[in-house]
């Protein structure tokens, strides 16, 4: 708690910045309580502007732990300040504190309405939403993620002030495309995920060599294929050829890391079909470089 003016006390400019008594002067009791207010007025804004310049100066030197404490010691003596809202929204997204930082732009926006702020809000949405196309990547399932990257670029859009932006909209709508692309994406493969669990593994299988076997064979959903036994094979005695359109084009993957592992091997198919067996080709089940598979359907 800081301590009480009182006539007498010595000046001291460098740290809360009060007059001495005798600089009062000698009008009424209601004039020296104004000067007093005025001064004290002038010490708090003072006091502001120093924490807020040295929170930007400790932002633009990559310190953003100690910006931010500056930054809120400002905020505490005016939370009215729209340009210091508007700095810590800066300094919490250089944080990657996404949601923080767009509460700190509405709250400069809403105190103050500024274009630039308008753009800085737009700017952090859209890395928001980058970033969480990403890592969606990365996700077992990222559906949620690119459902909330949706959202976020929506309102990034939404954001932007018109002609009086300095942002290219077709940035933002080139990455809402995306972020759409990549939801269709992840929903075809979950869908195609669930109807392989729908057959039993012993109908399945993944078909392995196909950029080897280049015969100009098209695979579509539902495309006819046969299954060939060679038991002659010199690498592989459970070796099982698959034929489209009368050519090979590869061979029941039998090993795990070719296969996908809702498919059944070569080897555990070899003795539940014939040495020549009907089958059909599914689909492509792909997600991103770590599944590319290419799934038929045995038809008994």
């Amino acid at each position: 708690m800081g301590r009480e003016w009182q006539i007498g006390d010595p000046v001291d400019e460098t740290t809360d910045g009060w007059m001495d008594a005798q600089n009062w002067g000698h009008g009424s009791d209601d004039d020296d309580e104004e000067d007093f207010r005025r001064v004290r007025r002038r010490s708090k804004n003072s006091r502001i502007a120093e924490y807020s310049n040295k929170a930007w100066n400790l932002y633009m030197d990559y310190n953003d732990e100690d910006a931010l404490y500056f930054i809120n010691l400002a905020l505490d003596l005016d939370d009215r300040n729209a340009k210091n809202w508007n700095r810590k929204g800066i300094i919490v997204e250089s944080m990657k504190n996404y949601a923080e930082s767009e509460r700190c732009y509405d709250r400069s926006l809403e105190l103050s309405k500024s274009n630039v702020v308008y753009d800085n809000k737009a700017r952090m949405l859209y890395d928001w939403a980058n970033e969480l196309l990403e890592e969606s990547k990365n996700l077992p399932n990222g559906l949620d993620n690119l459902k909330e990257a949706k959202d976020i670029i929506t309102r990034a859009i939404n954001a932007l002030p018109g002609e009086n932006s300095e942002e290219n909209i077709e940035t933002y709508i080139s990455l809402k495309d995306s972020i759409n692309f990549y939801i269709d994406y992840e929903k075809r493969f979950l869908a195609n995920l669930e109807t392989l669990k729908s057959y039993d593994k012993s109908e399945l299988f993944t078909i392995t060599g196909m950029n080897f076997y280049q015969n100009g064979a098209i695979l579509t959903p539902g495309k006819p294929l046969e299954l060939v036994k060679e038991p002659d094979n010199e690498f592989d005695k459970d070796a099982i050829a698959v034929y489209a359109e009368g050519k090979k084009i590869g061979f029941v993957a039998n090993k795990n890391y070719t296969k996908c592992e809702l498919t059944s091997s070569a080897s555990q198919l070899k003795d539940e079909i014939e040495d020549v067996a009907k089958a059909e080709y599914l689909f492509h089940l792909e997600r991103y470089a770590d599944i590319q598979f290419s799934i038929g359907r045995i038809i008994r």
